[in-house]
């Protein structure tokens, strides 16, 4: 297996990079401070071929396998996870989900202008009761002659309050199970569509946002795929989220590491620079290895999940790995700041914001343990 970068890859990544030291760090700060989104950031990826970097040319995508994908997502990172994963998560979660179960005139429809950043898709999964376990949603929807009327809420929904469009998981018959979940297609100006934003430690230049239904009625083809595939078609999607949170990951946690040793060299105490001290040292070393080890397992989950060969457990381990390591890396790169690590003066005070959000979406640890477990054993487990 190598995992040498091609030149059109290494350009891919190049420009990632620019783009992210151009277009986001100047005004990072800003934008986290008024807690806003920089709209103009979609666009613009869009006009680069970022935002349907995995989907196919025919549809606006730029056609790129999934380790393409993962050197742009990890580049972009590397200033602001919130802001990438704003920009262009739809293009992540929503774009997987309508490739993979949409029709031809939906995806003509959908996948386009969500290519070219002039249309933004959210996905409506998570509910109160209904988040690993996201079988277990509540919202429903029924027929009414030539229509669905739906209704219900959505939790912590990536920009649910920017979407135009929020593909919707619902059960249409409780007796029925996973059986009766379908994926159905709503405009957010649906009379009964709601939004409201809600405050997370981090993503303070994102949105994540509750939605509610309220006898929203939408037309009858606006399902995604066929009832009874909802949550299987909803899973790539997010099997493709969780990719992408473990290439964010190296990001943050490459920029706290030259965070660190910038600051290192930099930060004389009892007359040299602190990182001649032993333990400075150490704890840059540590972090460096982990690095190392952790993007060569992210690099191999994508490497399976391009070639379309099993990777539930790899991936698994690269999102537990990467994002336990993005926290860790943010948290020491706030010990070697010492004080000014807790401004936001330096990367890292961001980074830990984001990074915590890190290990919960696309499931906690602990769920992709039990996947993980699934996987080599061949049991589920029992509690």
């Amino acid at each position: 297996m190598d995992f040498t970068l091609s030149e059109e890859q290494k350009m891919l990544q190049e420009s990632a990079r620019e783009f992210a030291l151009k277009e986001m760090l100047p005004t990072i700060r800003e934008y986290e401070e008024e807690r806003r989104v920089n709209h103009a950031l979609t666009k613009k990826l869009g006009e680069l071929g970022m935002l349907g970097i995995h989907l196919p040319e025919r549809y606006g995508g730029s056609g790129y396998d999934y380790m393409s994908a993962v050197l742009v997502w990890e580049q972009l990172s590397y200033v602001s996870w919130t802001q990438t994963l704003t920009a262009l998560g739809h293009g992540v979660l929503a774009g997987t989900v309508l490739n993979l179960g949409a029709n031809e005139s939906q995806k003509q429809k959908y996948l386009p202008p969500l290519c070219s950043g002039e249309s933004i898709i959210a996905v409506g999964a998570v509910e109160p009761a209904a988040g690993s376990d996201a079988a277990a949603i509540e919202t429903s929807a029924r027929v009414d002659g030539d229509q669905w009327v739906i209704n219900g809420s959505k939790n912590f929904i990536t920009s649910g309050g920017l979407a135009d469009t929020c593909l919707v998981l619902c059960q249409t018959d409780k007796n029925l199970g996973w059986r009766g979940i379908a994926l159905i297609a709503v405009d957010t100006d649906t009379p009964g569509f709601s939004s409201h934003p809600i405050s997370m430690v981090g993503d303070l230049a994102g949105d994540l946002s509750n939605l509610g239904f309220l006898d929203c009625r939408v037309p009858r083809e606006n399902l995604i795929g066929e009832v009874g595939r909802g949550l299987h078609i909803s899973l790539h999607g997010i099997d493709t989220a969780r990719l992408f949170i473990s290439a964010g990951a190296l990001g943050i946690t490459q920029s706290c590491l030259d965070a660190s040793i910038e600051f290192a060299r930099e930060r004389s105490q009892f007359g040299k620079p602190i990182g001649s001290y032993q333990m400075i040292q150490d704890s840059i070393a540590s972090l460096a290895a982990e690095l190392m080890a952790i993007r060569w397992q992210v690099y191999y989950a994508a490497y399976l999940k391009s070639r379309d060969l099993p990777h539930a457990k790899e991936l698994s381990a690269a999102k537990i790995l990467a994002s336990d390591l993005a926290v860790k890396a943010s948290e020491e790169a706030i010990r070697i700041h010492g004080a000014h690590g807790c401004t936001d003066d330096y990367p890292p005070a961001r980074h830990y914001r984001d990074s915590i959000l890190m290990t919960i979406l696309g499931g906690t640890r602990e769920m992709h343990k039990l996947t993980i477990g699934r996987e080599l054993l061949g049991l589920n487990a029992r509690s």
